[in-house]
């Protein structure tokens, strides 16, 4: 198949979490680089060997260009993949698809008008550390799916992030920046969600702000939720614990667990794309014959049984594959609505004290063929 020839806009901090291992994914090309800042889109076409360092104008307009990949800030998301539908180009935006439902539709109704394919990430759950828990749960080493616990927390990305602003601002903090990694993973395992029930606050109205030389300058200003902790029910019948924190200075929570009805599984970091899930069988057996008590055993790690070293570039990937065989993509506009939908479910719920019905659905994304560390990656 032809490589899908993509362009990217945005060359802040994740760019590189894209492009390191795009090598691995022959069916992608990247075409161009577009940025506002013309100094840094020349600069990161340079480091990566890419031929055209546009302005995003530029790229929109590029006959060339394919697939464009979205990477520009979070409010940025829905306009900027607007302005790429209408340009004719299909579209998969870095994570949160958008900042509320209405932009959503808005980009979902434009792709269909278009005849484009739009989608988001994150795509962790194609990385071989989740795909081996999902082939785990699907092949029944732990019985039906029960319950499920997913945690992500620190203090705030201030200490490190160079524009720290929007990542405190609405339609961004700890749900719409991290959550995504939680849910896009739990529906790849269980299925569609039926119903969100939360709770979310903001422990402050401002944050000192790092100067970058060991004191602080100044004040942020906090207007969105900085820990939000909830349930998911999901169509299947399983229902998880979600716990999301930028207030959390230290903890010994768990990433990401299964409870099954004959088992559990410690699944890998949901933010990374490798990792071995770990197994622990708990079936009870006939204590006269086996001292073993129900739950007992070890905890073991299993074998992987798909390539590790996908990367980001994976998502593009699978995208530009689906595109190219007609097929609906994993991360393809139900789903990614779907998930967006689930996020804001959290706040809404805390808000309203009440259980929040999910309207949307989607397909649970189709698992990926196995395949070895040294075989082509397989999206069909």
């Amino acid at each position: 198949m032809e490589p899908i020839r993509v362009g990217i806009i945005g060359v802040g901090n994740v760019l590189n979490q894209y492009l390191d291992k795009i090598g691995v994914h022959p069916d992608v090309d990247v075409v161009a680089l577009a940025d506002v800042n013309a100094d840094a889109v020349t600069r990161r076409a340079t480091e990566y060997s890419i031929p055209k360092a546009l302005t995003p104008d530029e790229l929109f307009a590029d006959q060339d260009v394919e697939l464009v990949l979205n990477l520009t800030p979070p409010n940025l998301h829905a306009p900027v993949s607007l302005q790429a539908i209408n340009a004719g180009k299909h579209v998969l935006s870095e994570k949160p698809f958008a900042t509320s439902l209405e932009e959503a539709r808005k980009v979902v109704d434009a792709a269909r008008q278009a005849g484009v394919e739009v989608g988001s990430a994150p795509t962790t759950f194609l990385g071989s550390g989740m795909q081996t828990t999902r082939k785990l749960v699907d092949d029944g080493w732990i019985g039906d799916p029960v319950a499920a616990f997913a945690s992500f927390a620190n203090h705030g990305y201030e200490h490190w992030h160079p524009n720290i602003d929007p990542f405190y601002s609405p339609g961004a903090g700890p749900m719409l920046d991290i959550g995504p990694y939680l849910v896009t993973n739990f529906i790849n395992l269980f299925g569609p969600v039926r119903r969100v029930s939360a709770s979310a606050q903001r422990s402050s109205e401002t944050r000192p702000r790092p100067d970058g030389k060991g004191g602080y300058d100044g004040e942020i200003d906090i207007r969105t939720p900085t820990h939000v902790s909830g349930t998911i029910d999901f169509e299947s019948g399983a229902v998880a614990t979600v716990i999301v924190s930028w207030d959390v200075w230290n903890h010994n929570l768990p990433h990401f667990e299964i409870y099954g009805s004959s088992g559990s599984i410690a699944a890998p970091n949901p933010d990374h794309f490798d990792g071995a899930p770990i197994l622990r069988r708990g079936e009870a057996r006939d204590l006269a014959l086996d001292m073993t008590p129900p739950g007992g055993g070890d905890w073991r790690e299993t074998l992987l049984t798909h390539r590790d070293d996908a990367y980001r570039g994976i998502g593009l990937a699978e995208f530009g594959h689906a595109i190219r065989t007609g097929v609906e993509p994993r991360t393809g506009a139900s789903f990614a609505y779907h998930v967006l939908e689930v996020l804001l479910a959290f706040e809404e719920s805390s808000q309203r004290g009440e259980h929040i019905d999910v309207q949307s659905t989607c397909q649970r994304p189709r698992p990926l063929p196995s395949v070895g560390p040294h075989e082509p990656y397989k999206f069909d």
